[in-house]
Formats: structure tokens, sequence, C-alpha cells
């Protein structure tokens, strides 16, 4: 086991050569400089593959598709190259970095070899142990990115075996970062704090993030342009002085840390994240909530202002690990039972909105014109609220940033029953709350003007009638419209609504059945066919606010365990069986739901 540790200064020195070990991290190398627009004597990326490489591999510009030695000569190409002092930091960077975590994954190899008999029971360690076999951890923690620009790492990170052979006693550091969201950056730091054991607050500053800040949450985080006049502080000033605080025997505590570690850009481990250490019953996807496990279990009341306070978070984050670490483990907890106010009962929550949506194509998974609902529930719609919403937010292709609304409705039974007409696939949330995953259509035909529509010719009208089919062609099935679609040698894709508008375009231009001629029509013959093309379609959550009954926990109507299912009664001799009642039609139980209308 190698013991010798390398800082992020040494490897500035490291020798750029790589060997097949090294795969992994070409691939990321490579994944950068070409997001940079590096560029050597050859070109670029995709430049120098069709001057070097041969056949189908001038065209894969995948790193991970090519070989090691490739990808090698491609990074050595462009550090020889007039690129030399301005790539050739980057790919130590990413060098440096794979050597550390080979180490680290050494140590942490000399962690698992240790007798079970000789792992704390109880104390901090234990702590860490249950943090470390936690189904996230190795996706959170062991991958933070640190080899990533403007990221750091803590100077000597050591396993709890290696602490515990020297006899150096744990020191915990509570954590807790207020974020905000930037041009650059949607969970940026604005501000950190660090307390000790003793509840001594060591660090607690504001920071000035990096691009322009666009949201700075203040509902959560109380804070407001006013609060940032004078900062100087950066983000690298705040890892300088967490390398001072954290050493081999330290570990970091917080709610949700992985979160803190990001937005600071910080790699440390031992960790302690108190998330990871409670469950509510029933509900696995489920993180119970600081607050709520410290009035639970400390008897303590937090955010008594209502805003987040990060010097609080911290410190009860480290007495919520403390008195674990002492009277621990928990068992799994009841869910809380507080219910939901009745005046959000008749709002739907839409989550995972790309930002710049219009309102009205939100409206639009309401209209049954678009085929994502059995009956229309546009006209019970009384208002769409939420942030980065179009036309004030423009929509960037580019972008990833989500947002969310929510659509309130004239009553609760009217919410009801356009969550029960959605069409798409049911599920819950990690609270257990009803969720629909809906197929949005983007740039929906509810919110056109319609244009004046043209009296339908003798011929037109004629033609229907001898072709078979029906006035009304949204009452044909999706199987009929797609073998009429196919006979005619159109696109088969789409919606239901799609399929009619497709059909009744060639059907009112003549298309493969003569139904009418040129003549009849005086709109311009050049003119695309928006109907014909296929909609663009989006898939986004559509969750109720609250469960049966109002509960913002819904885990009671899905536990199994609560309600066991009677045995059935074998009839006594001589008593004749009770009729069993008939059940209705699928036409009336659809009905019913609403998912269709009442025949009439």
């Amino acid at each position: 086991r190698n013991k010798q540790t390398m800082g992020q200064k040494r490897e500035q020195t490291i020798e750029v050569e790589f060997t097949e070990a090294d795969k992994e991290c070409l691939v990321r190398l490579v994944k950068e400089l070409v997001a940079k627009g590096a560029e050597g004597d050859k070109g670029d990326f995709k430049a120098w593959l069709k001057a070097t490489q041969k056949g189908a591999m001038k065209t894969k510009l995948d790193p991970a598709k090519h070989e090691w030695s490739t990808l090698s000569d491609f990074v050595l190409h462009l550090v020889a190259g007039k690129g030399e002092g301005k790539w050739a930091p980057v790919a130590r960077r990413h060098l440096g970095w794979s050597r550390w975590a080979q180490r680290r994954d050494e140590w942490t190899r000399w962690q698992n070899d240790q007798n079970e008999h000789e792992r704390p029971k109880t104390g901090p360690w234990s702590l860490v142990g249950r943090t470390a076999s936690h189904a996230n951890y190795e996706e959170q923690y062991a991958k933070l990115p640190s080899y990533n620009e403007h990221w750091a790492r803590s100077k000597k990170q050591r396993p709890p075996r290696w602490s515990q052979e020297k006899g150096t006693p744990p020191e915990m550091l509570g954590v807790d970062c207020e974020m905000c969201e930037t041009d650059q950056d949607p969970r940026a730091l604005v501000g950190v704090s660090v307390v000790n054991e003793k509840g001594i607050v060591l660090l607690k500053t504001l920071v000035k993030p990096p691009g322009k800040i666009v949201d700075f949450k203040t509902t959560i985080t109380g804070l407001t342009a006013k609060d940032f006049k004078g900062i100087t502080t950066t983000l690298a000033d705040v890892q300088a002085k967490l390398r001072e605080f954290v050493k081999p025997q330290t570990i970091l505590v917080g709610h949700g840390l992985v979160h803190d570690l990001r937005a600071l850009k910080f790699d440390h481990l031992p960790v302690i994240d108190t998330a990871m250490l409670f469950s509510y019953k029933n509900l696995p996807r489920s993180t119970p909530g600081l607050a709520d496990l410290c009035k639970r279990l400390l008897d303590e009341s937090m955010r008594a202002e209502g805003t987040h306070d990060s010097v609080e978070d911290a410190k009860m984050a480290l007495e919520l690990a403390k008195w674990e670490a002492k009277n621990g483990p928990t068992g799994e907890l009841e869910p809380p039972e507080h219910k939901v106010d009745p005046k959000d009962l008749v709002k739907l929550f839409v989550h995972r909105i790309p930002r710049g949506t219009d309102v009205d194509d939100i409206k639009g998974m309401f209209s049954k014109v678009n085929g994502t609902i059995g009956v229309d529930h546009v006209g019970s719609i009384v208002a769409v609220k939420g942030k980065f919403l179009g036309p004030k937010t423009k929509k960037d292709p580019a972008s990833k940033a989500m947002t969310s609304a929510y659509v309130e409705f004239e009553s609760v039974e009217k919410c009801n029953m356009a969550f029960k007409s959605l069409r798409g696939a049911n599920g819950t949330d990690a609270l257990g709350l009803p969720q629909k995953s809906v197929k949005m259509v983007v740039g929906s035909e509810a919110k056109k003007p319609e244009k004046e529509k043209k009296k339908p010719t003798s011929k037109t009208t004629a033609s229907n009638g001898d072709s078979g089919l029906p006035d009304d062609l949204s009452k044909m099935t999706v199987v009929k419209l797609k073998e009429e679609l196919k006979s005619r040698g159109l696109d088969l894709k789409g919606l239901k609504a799609d399929l009619v508008a497709r059909l009744q375009a060639a059907i009112g231009t003549g298309d493969g059945g003569g139904f009418s001629s040129p003549d009849d029509d005086d709109s311009d013959s050049d003119a695309p066919l928006a109907s014909l093309a296929p909609k663009e379609t989006m898939t986004v959550m559509v969750r109720k606010m609250a469960a049966h009954e109002g509960r913002a926990i819904g885990t009671k109507d899905k536990s199994a365990k609560d309600v066991a299912s009677p045995a059935k009664r074998k009839p006594v001799d001589g008593e004749k069986p009770k009729r069993k009642v008939g059940r209705p039609s699928r036409r009336a139980r659809l009905a019913a739901k609403g998912i269709i209308e009442e025949p009439k």
C-alpha cells in the first residue's frame, strides 16, 4: 500500500504519458478537451480522426469507442504542439486525479478487509460505516468529480481503520451551505457555515459566485441582492479554509451532505450523512427531513423564522449525529401525519418542465384535442402558476434547466377528475403521492387561433360517403385510422389527434383518393401542411398535492402490511352461496372514473 500522498500542487509536475490502465482517464480528458474546443496542428478531435484513422473509426466521435492508444496519441499531439502551455495542465489534472483515486481505492480495500469484531458498533466511526453501507453512497461520495476544474480535495484522506490503529480520536465538523442559481450553475455556492462538536462556529461567510445570479432562492435562503454588497470572498477562498480545518481524522457531517460538497466543489472522506441513517416505513425512496428528525429525536424545533439558516442546520445535523452515535441505530420511523392545506387540494403539481415552456402547452395536456386526456378539462382550469415559464422566459433548446408549475382548478372534484382522465403511466413519488408520466404536446393547437373553416364541397361530402368514412373522423379507432393512412401512403406516427388531422388533410386535398379537385381549394398549394407533421412531445410528471383524506404522506394507502386480506369463508352445508354482483362493463367503469364521457 502506497502511503505517499499526492497533493494537487504536485500534479502540475506529472509527466504526461499514458498506459492502457488510463483508458477511463483518457475518455474524460478528451471529452473536456473537445468541450473546450482544443485544436492541434491537425485541427480538433473530429478533424484529427479523419486525418489519422481508417474506415469507420474516422467518424466515431465518442471517445469511449476508441482504443486508449488512439486517445493518447490525440492528447500527446495537442500537448506537443502549440497548445502545450494551455492543454498540458488539463492533462496533468486528469492524470493526477487518476493516480490519487487509485491510492484511495487501495485504502478503501484495506478498510474493507478489517475484521467485523474490530469495527466500532457505536460512536462516530460506526456512523461512518453505516453511511458507507448505504446503497447510494458509492455513486454520491466515492465518485465526486474532483478531476474537474475549480475542484479541491482535502490534503490527506484516510479511512477509519487508520485512525483507530493510531489511536487518533475522530473530529466531527458540521457543514451546511446556501445555494442560488446563476447563469453558469443552477446550484452555485453563496454561503457556507462550519461548526465543531462544541457548537463553535469556525466559518460563516457569504460567497460571491461566478457569473450573474438569476435566482437568489429568497424564500429558502432569505438572501437578496443587498446582502451581497461588498462581498469579495470566492469559492477558492472557502476551499482554502476547509483544507486548513480538515485533517485525516476529520469527519464532515451534514444532512444530504453530498449537495453541500458539490456546491463547495470539495472532495473529502470520511463523511456522515444523516439523511442516510434514517428512513420512513414503507417509503424506501423518501428522505426524512432534518427538522422532522430533530423534533422527534432531539425534541428541538428548527427554522422558527421560516427561512433556512446554514449555521442552525450545521449544528443540528451535528447534534443529530452525536445522538445517533450514542443511542442508535434507530429503526424505521412512522411518516409524519401532517395534512395539506385545503386550498392546495385544487392544484396539480407539474414538474420536469423545460424552462421557457409556454403556459398554453401545460394547459394543452388537459385538452382532448391533443389526445393526452379522455375528457376535456381545459375549461375548469383557473390558473397556471410557476417560475421561468414562457413567454417571459425564453426557451433555450440547449439548456437542461427545468422548472415546475401548479395547475389550479375550480374545485377539488374537477382537479381529481382531471388527474384521473390524464393518459399516462400511474406511479407514486418518494412520499407515496399519486403521480403520472404524461406526454405534453409542444405548440398545442388549442392555443392557436382557428382559421375560417371552408365549407365542405359537394364533391368532398360525396367522397366521404362513398369511401365509407364517418363525417367525424375522431370517432374512428386508431387501428382504422392507421389503415386509411397506410392505404394513402402517409405517416402512421403520432397521437390519435395527429392521425385524425393527417387523414382529414388528406381527404381535403384529394391525396390518394381524388376526393376534390384543385379548383375547389383557394389556398396556396405551396403552403406547408402543419397538421401532417408529427407533433413534438415531451414527458413531464403530474402529481397530486395529497393522497387520500388530504394526507401529505401517502404511505398508509400503499402499505400491504397494514391491511390484511380476509380469509375466504367456506359455505356451511345447506347454505346457499351469495350471488355475485356482475361487474360493470369496461365502458361504464371508465365513464365512472371520468376517463371517457358518459354514454348518452
